[in-house]
């Protein structure tokens, strides 16, 4: 029993740092974008919308994100208003519309992944490579968890 307790107790602390992790890339995201007249929000669902290049719904777009299609959508509308998405037929479903990356949506992802990429390279630093991965793996496995646990107690 005293194992579980410590280790529960270890699981705690991390659940913290990744709080406290999540901030900073809250602000970091924020200092990326905030010239650029998009939110973090707008670059997620812009970044969503814009892989693979291919035009997809919002509910698609929601699902790879892990959100609610209605908040998704609120925020392709805002896109869409600034040029930065629009709207097209879909074939496959009339009452449900095509979202695509227009011209300058990509121009702004190319920055902002531009920007990303050289903010990551700066923060990464000298931790390995191998390092980086077996983190990635764990904060995934632990993700998951957290999914199927949750799912458990919503029955």
């Amino acid at each position: 029993m005293q194992d579980y307790l410590v280790r529960g107790s270890v699981f705690e602390h991390l659940m913290q740092e990744c709080f406290q992790l999540n901030r900073n890339l809250v602000n970091v995201t924020r200092h990326l974008t905030d010239d650029l007249g998009v939110t973090g929000a707008q670059w997620g669902v812009l970044g969503a919308l814009g892989q693979d290049n291919a035009p997809r719904t919002i509910a698609e777009a929601a699902r790879r994100m892990g959100l609610a299609r209605q908040s998704v959508q609120r925020v392709a509308d805002a896109l869409a208003a600034q040029g930065l998405v629009e709207y097209l037929p879909n074939s496959a479903d009339r009452r449900t519309k095509l979202a695509e990356v227009t011209a300058a949506g990509r121009t702004l992802l190319a920055k902002l992944e531009k920007r990303q990429l050289k903010w990551a390279k700066r923060t990464a630093g000298d931790l390995s490579e191998a390092n980086i991965e077996e983190a990635m793996r764990l904060v995934k496995q632990i993700r998951e968890r957290i999914s199927i646990d949750r799912d458990a107690n919503d029955g």
